[in-house]
């Protein structure tokens, strides 16, 4: 056990349901608390709301104004871009900072982080980020979770 506060486990499978049956709210709240979570553990590193305001902003502002302002050209909703570039950025320095866990406590890295700029890779790291970040917080734990998706789908799980 470590004297470090430690995150709790969130398997696939739940984020995934819990995801679809909020309509994604509850996938901002995890994005949001892991790396809340993150940052306790560490000592250092950006905040959950660092993480998501901007993306958060930088999407729904330029868009609002385009949709209900006539008087905003429609060019505008572009300015979008910048958060979308952000939410990039933040999953890239997730995905190190993942893998860095995984170092430091003597495993191999579990995250290609590369993957990140593919379509069709890029979910692929991030489920895989979702299923390794809570493996790690329950070997930390010392706890067992289940994740019947990620070990029934072996891309997930990293048991090809």
């Amino acid at each position: 056990m470590s004297d470090k506060p430690l995150g709790q486990p969130r398997p696939l499978w739940r984020v995934i349901l819990l995801s679809v049956v909020t309509g994604l709210l509850y996938y901002g709240w995890y994005k949001w608390i892991i790396q809340e979570e993150l940052r306790r553990y560490n000592g250092f590193g950006w905040s959950g709301t660092l993480c998501l305001a901007p993306f958060v902003l930088g999407v729904g502002i330029p868009q609002a104004l385009r949709i209900f302002d006539p008087d905003v050209p429609g060019w505008f909703g572009w300015f979008s871009l910048l958060g979308i570039i952000w939410i990039y950025i933040v999953q890239f320095k997730l995905y190190q900072t993942v893998n860095e866990l995984y170092r430091q406590a003597g495993m191999k890295a579990p995250l290609v982080v590369w993957w990140l700029f593919i379509p069709g890779l890029n979910l692929l790291v991030g489920l895989r980020q979702i299923h390794f970040l809570s493996q790690f917080w329950s070997q930390k734990q010392g706890v067992i979770v289940t994740d019947p998706i990620a070990e029934n789908i072996p891309l997930l799980s990293g048991n090809a």
